[in-house]
């Protein structure tokens, strides 16, 4: 199976982290942690390179990005439009953070910068149902985070899978064909440290203290989500 990586993260903004190669490589590493059974493309999007056509690849995994789905860059129009033309060939989607957010943006939903702030650090979510694919029956799941922007309205039809009182949609799909998670399963602790060791304007540092006494709280969820990711990208 052929998975094309729809690289929106590549940024110099983003030069401090310490991604151990590409952006790109840190998706394929997490996916191949679970010996996901898959042959890679990337292709950089935000510098706008993009699949000549949506059957170069059998699905397609949308990063995280610095951008919003709301922004006006042409490359973020061109993706909205791949993201619709792959819905309608029938190709599986997953989106992680930004990702997930345009995709719910692309197919009717709507996501903005949340008035709530930013969600940073180790965050658990309820999981409000399971699918087949899921491999059991969870009632939470904890992973990384690092994002603004929020889906506050899910594409009409598309199942809420799971959220917390900060970030109701952080989970979702969209019959057997998108998956979208708010959360970061790709980060490692080292890349959490690392965005969290550089100030932003926008976060407040009690908003940062919070954020970095949370990677005491535990570990991510990252390869229980690595390993649902790969079921629902193969299930029949």
């Amino acid at each position: 199976m052929k998975l094309g990586i729809l690289d929106a993260l590549s940024s110099p903004e983003l030069n401090h982290i310490t991604w151990q190669g590409s952006t790109a490589d840190t998706y394929i590493r997490f996916l191949d942690s679970v010996d996901a059974p898959f042959n890679y493309a990337v292709y950089e999007v935000s510098s706008g390179h993009f699949p000549t056509a949506v059957d170069d690849c059998d699905a397609y995994l949308i990063t995280g990005s610095i951008r919003g789905a709301y922004d006006e860059d042409a490359w973020i129009g061109a993706l909205l439009q791949f993201i619709r033309e792959c819905h309608q060939a029938h190709k599986k989607m997953v989106g992680i953070c930004f990702g997930h957010q345009i995709l719910a943006h692309a197919l009717g939903g709507k996501s903005e910068k949340s008035h709530k702030g930013w969600g940073l650090g180790l965050k658990t979510f309820d999981v409000a149902a399971t699918k087949p694919w899921m491999n059991g029956n969870y009632r939470n799941c904890s992973l990384y985070f690092s994002h603004q922007d929020q889906v506050v309205q899910l594409p009409a039809g598309a199942e809420r899978l799971g959220g917390n009182e900060f970030c109701e949609n952080a989970f979702f799909v969209l019959g057997d064909q998108v998956l979208g998670i708010q959360g970061h399963p790709e980060f490692t602790t080292g890349i959490m440290q690392d965005i969290l060791a550089k100030p932003k304007e926008t976060i407040s540092p009690q908003e940062r203290e919070t954020a970095v006494r949370s990677l005491e709280n535990g570990r991510p969820d990252n390869q229980l989500v690595a390993q649902w990711i790969v079921n629902f990208l193969t299930a029949q």
